[in-house]
């Protein structure tokens, strides 16, 4: 039991390591945290911000970023001006955007309120 416990903060840990290492705001955060319980999507622009209810504008900024940070890979239709957005399967980020996925609400509260740089109390 301690064990699994000291385990489970060493991920946390190093999740949150990689979060800060890679400066992601809030709404990056919640576009990984979206792909994260949706690992397989591949969805335009205007269905990611329907899904988050959210703004395009500030949308297609955290997604650009996330693009040039290679964690998100976009599509262009040849036939159509539209871009698809979908997750990158590089092993080593995709097990951090899975490990996001097992975090319950106020646990990513919480890893919200660390990357702001604020502190946590148990």
């Amino acid at each position: 039991m301690v064990i699994d416990y000291i385990e489970n903060q060493t991920a946390k840990s190093d999740l949150l390591k990689y979060l800060r290492e890679n400066e992601f705001n809030s709404l990056e955060l919640q576009l990984l945290v979206f792909w994260a319980k949706h690992p397989n999507a591949k969805l335009s622009l205007y269905s990611i911000a329907n899904a988050l209810d959210t703004a395009k504008l500030g949308l297609r900024d955290a997604i650009s970023t996330l693009v040039r940070k290679n964690v998100i890979l976009e599509q262009h239709n040849n036939n159509s001006d539209l871009i698809t957005y979908y997750l990158n399967g590089n092993l080593d980020q995709r097990s951090y955007i899975d490990e996001l996925s097992c975090l319950d609400w106020s646990q990513l509260k919480i890893l919200k309120t660390q990357l702001e740089g604020g502190a946590v109390l148990n």
